[in-house]
């Protein structure tokens, strides 16, 4: 009788960032695969502080990752840091995208003012809601790229990258694994090959 269980093989960083990108269902930009590649990560020190984005730009990205991957019964972006890592992975942007995004930024409070008269961050989460749903409305109708989609792409890297979203919402399988410095020889069965 064959084995049942998949067969392990390594595969590259590349590989698994393309596989990755293909099961979220879309192509990272050039920019945000750069980042990735070069091993952008959230800075876990106690007192962080943003280095690309202000502090209320931070506090804004928190909330709106938040509601892109809520906290359920694993945890959400917040926890995961999401915020940190964004402002981390502006760094990799050439100068022109990092510019776009900062500024882009002040979307978010442009339609919240419009919609509750309030900014983002002072918003109720219906009122977050309105405005997140009329920005994806745009960035569905635009050919140009869009905030929201940007927030998104980062916002999803930056969770699935994260030891949580490694560890908690994907299948996580360390390599080389664990080192087993004595197994009997009948357990095994045959020599490995290398």
């Amino acid at each position: 009788m064959k084995n049942q269980n998949k067969e392990k093989t390594m595969i590259s960083r590349r590989e698994a960032l393309k596989t990755s990108t293909l099961m979220l269902g879309y192509a990272l930009t050039a920019s945000a695969a750069t980042a990735v590649l070069n091993g952008c990560k959230a800075d876990k020190a106690p007192d962080w502080m943003p280095s690309n984005m202000t502090l209320d730009q931070s506090k804004l990205i928190a909330e709106v990752a938040e509601m892109i991957i809520p906290a359920t019964d694993i945890p959400g972006a917040k926890a995961a840091l999401v915020d940190r890592f964004i402002d981390s992975m502006c760094e990799a942007y050439p100068e022109e995208e990092r510019n776009m995004f900062i500024q882009g930024l002040s979307l978010f409070d442009t339609k919240a003012q419009a919609i509750n008269q309030k900014s983002f961050l002072d918003s109720d989460e219906p009122g977050r809601k309105a405005v997140l749903d009329e920005m994806v409305t745009e960035s569905k109708d635009s050919d140009e790229p869009h905030i929201f989609d940007m927030v998104k792409e980062m916002t999803v890297l930056g969770y699935c990258s994260s030891e949580i979203g490694a560890t908690e919402l994907l299948n996580y399988d360390p390599i080389p694994g664990p080192f087993v410095g004595c197994v009997d020889f009948s357990t095994v069965g045959a020599t490995w090959a290398i």
